[in-house]
């Protein structure tokens, strides 16, 4: 593939790069569950998993840094504005969230994820633009129908409205537009708010009852306020927050009528820096979730020559790349997976995302975006750039010595 500073003639001024974007799941340093918080994060880990371990051993947000986007290169004329090309011409990307083919490469992909049952998107061209003397169209990932919208928001847990804000082929322009309003609206009045003030009436109604709650009572509460808060806020509000040792009866019940407040109050507080985030992205786009497995499956289900976690040289559409980081670097991530929406000769193009601790939601439609990939063995390969990534944060999440 050719990235733009490539295009420059010889001698021209080198190209600026910002910081590789972050790749996936941080793995915990062992040294890390020996505090005397233990027991909260293995009772996070048992109820939202690795992944939410290690967001809660991160800085909190507003110490992070910035979230990391896709590397990006300088432009110039003969690069047309874009910031990576393939190596035939066939795809342009620019930025995190515009990615352009030709209209026979993305009528080729279309069809390959229409003939896969278990894929639920499928492709649709959009506007039109001119690379050099080249048509290329805006490439938009869509659900195949309203009923893979309505399964995939069910199983991301997400509420039943919200797949009224998916983008569906055969969408006009003037829906898509209507949804990307009616979805921004959304986030003035979230029904996780909804959720909140709901649990916080059943905690409080169980903790008045005369009888002695039962244990599975207490249990299911607690589990019910660990989700929702890991779905609002995050692992690193649940660590910091969340009473430990875990207390049985009245006391637990009264632990979570406490802590319910809290929580609400800042998932409230938090809501402009939602609104911001999501503003940025001018397209409808699919509502992805901050997990790069997750997203994959979501967007290309189960491929059927063994699953997600295999690894392929040149996966295609409707597959993945994957690549096992474990053992890769000491502070690094474990894995990487991206679902491949279109390729053009040995490139791919892939709809993705990846953990981001500095992310103002747990599902959005900012969280996805579009990467090009090379040949594999070459320095723009899938596993080339993904290690090279994990070193660099690798580096920069080490403790300090």
């Amino acid at each position: 593939m050719v990235h733009a500073h490539e295009r420059r003639a010889a001698g021209g001024e080198s190209a600026p790069r910002t910081a590789a974007r972050d790749p996936e799941r941080p793995r915990t340093p062992a040294s890390a569950l020996s505090t005397p918080r233990s027991e909260a994060l293995r009772t996070l880990q048992r109820t939202a998993g690795n992944a939410a371990v290690a967001r809660a051993l991160a800085p909190a947000p507003e110490h992070a840094k910035d979230p990391q986007h896709l590397q990006r290169y300088a432009e110039g004329a003969a690069a047309h504005g874009f910031d990576k090309v393939s190596t035939h011409g066939g795809i342009a990307i620019r930025g995190r969230y515009e990615a352009y083919a030709d209209a026979d490469l993305i009528t080729t992909a279309a069809h390959g994820l229409d003939a896969q049952e278990q894929v639920p998107i499928t492709l649709e061209r959009g506007a039109a633009v001119q690379a050099g003397e080249r048509t290329l169209y805006r490439v938009l990932p869509v659900y195949k129908d309203a009923a893979r919208a309505a399964a995939a928001v069910r199983a991301a847990g997400r509420s039943p409205e919200e797949a009224g804000h998916e983008p569906l082929r055969g969408d006009s322009a003037a829906q898509r537009g209507d949804k990307r309003a009616a979805y921004l609206r959304s986030l003035t009045d979230p029904p996780e708010v909804r959720q909140l003030v709901a649990l916080t009436g059943r905690i409080v109604t169980a903790l008045q009852a005369r009888a002695e709650p039962r244990s599975s009572t207490v249990d299911g509460l607690r589990s019910e306020t660990m989700k929702l808060a890991m779905a609002t806020m995050g692992g690193g509000w649940i660590a910091a927050r969340f009473p430990y040792p875990e207390r049985a009866g009245r006391e637990g019940l009264t632990d979570l009528a406490v802590i319910m407040p809290s929580l609400t109050a800042d998932f409230l507080a938090g809501l402009p820096a939602v609104e911001n985030q999501e503003a940025q992205v001018q397209e409808l786009l699919i509502t992805l979730p901050n997990d790069c497995k997750a997203a994959a499956a979501q967007l290309i289900g189960v491929p059927p020559d063994g699953g997600l976690s295999v690894r392929r040289d040149a996966p295609a559409v409707g597959e993945n790349h994957f690549v096992d980081l474990t053992g890769a670097a000491a502070d690094g991530w474990a894995n990487h997976f991206a679902a491949v929406i279109l390729r053009d000769g040995p490139d791919s193009l892939t709809y993705e995302t990846a953990a981001d601790r500095g992310s103002a939601l747990q599902n959005g439609k900012s969280l996805g975006y579009f990467a090009l990939y090379g040949r594999a063995g070459t320095d723009q390969s899938f596993d080339t750039v993904i290690r090279a990534q994990n070193l660099a944060y690798a580096e920069r999440s080490a403790p300090p010595t």
